[in-house]
């Protein structure tokens, strides 16, 4: 009754696929069949067959069989059509759920960042956002989490000549803030302590894509009574584990 449906042929195909792995990169036609328990002129049809498809190559040197370059153009096409929010949502609220504060997710643009997510908390006093808000990137969480991982030729593109401070504690000048993104990148999340609006402290943290490049990031938010330096400490580490979740669900190799 549970195979009902079920064809064989694919199935070992995909048992054959699942054979190989880092250690095991190249096998022979006797490895596998010995792997999976399958007669080798069986295997031999279906291994032509995937050959044929491009999902599996043959060494020409030693005659081993290796995964063909299809399967990383599908792989390739899969993650470009990752939605990140669908993958990213769930995280989100059960970060939400269990801090109640605001959560954002966020995307680099020009010189700003765009909310294009969030979850947000109960709490009567919290963040006031919506989905599209735009901040300058360099004075937010999530803002200066992606930053941190661009090129000195990229950031040239995406800070301001003349940051605008926006509170007191703003850091406006371009020495200031390339010496907190090095710190950032060190330790692996960003902070905005009263940056951008008074009264609002922030932790934010990268999320890696399939290329180990940086395109968006998450941020947790509330009032400073609320946010102190204890608690953005042990935030900080549940903001980067959050945002490695996301990053592997969307590719991430570390």
């Amino acid at each position: 009754m549970g195979n009902f449906g079920r064809v064989q042929s694919i199935e070992r195909a995909v048992k054959v696929l699942n054979c190989f792995s880092d250690r095991n990169a190249e096998l022979k036609l006797t490895e596998i069949a010995q792997y999976l328990d399958i007669n080798k002129s069986t295997l031999h049809g279906i291994i032509t067959t995937m050959k044929d498809a491009g999902l599996i190559d043959q060494n020409s040197e030693n005659q081993k069989y290796r995964l063909g370059l299809k399967l990383a153009e599908l792989g390739g096409l899969v993650l470009r059509n990752l939605d990140i929010r669908a993958v990213a949502r769930p995280i989100l609220m059960d970060l939400c759920d269990e801090e109640d504060e605001t959560i954002h997710l966020g995307i680099l643009e020009g010189k700003e960042i765009i909310y294009i997510d969030k979850v947000e908390s109960n709490q009567s006093l919290r963040m006031f956002t919506t989905i599209g808000t735009r901040y300058h990137a360099y004075c937010t969480a999530i803002g200066k989490s992606i930053l941190a991982f661009k090129s000195p030729e990229a950031l040239e593109n995406h800070l301001p000549e003349n940051p605008v401070k926006h509170t007191a504690h703003t850091k406006n000048t371009r020495e200031a803030i390339l010496e907190e993104l090095e710190k950032v990148r060190e330790k692996g999340f960003a902070l905005d302590l009263e940056e951008n609006v008074i009264g609002l402290n922030c932790v934010g943290a990268p999320i890696f894509n399939h290329e180990s490049k940086v395109e968006y990031s998450i941020s947790i938010s509330g009032p400073v009574d609320r946010m102190d330096m204890a608690r953005l400490e042990m935030l900080s580490g549940k903001m980067k584990a959050a945002a490695l979740e996301i990053s592997r669900r969307i590719g991430y190799l570390e």
